[in-house]
């Protein structure tokens, strides 16, 4: 479960789920979704199919990328740290 907090109060503002955030991940890139820039900072992504997917310049630090498939994907400036 993904929650947002308010950054303040640190009351959740919302609730998310894992497999929900990383089917509608797959689902944009599907339909041709830019992620040039996305920030996914921490993403667990493990399993999604990115195949052909702009990441150019996306936050990509500590975000779960095991076994997702990267075929063609444009991952220049992208931070894979």
């Amino acid at each position: 479960m993904i929650s947002i907090k308010h950054r303040f109060s640190e009351s959740t503002l919302c609730e998310f789920d894992v497999e929900t955030v990383k089917l509608a991940v797959e689902t944009a890139v599907k339909d041709g979704a830019n992620l040039r820039g996305a920030d996914l900072y921490g993403a667990n992504l493990r399993g999604a199919n990115l195949y052909g997917a702009n990441l150019r310049g996306a936050d990509l630090y500590c975000a779960n990328l095991r076994s997702a498939d990267l075929d063609g994907a444009n991952l220049d400036g992208a931070n894979l740290d």
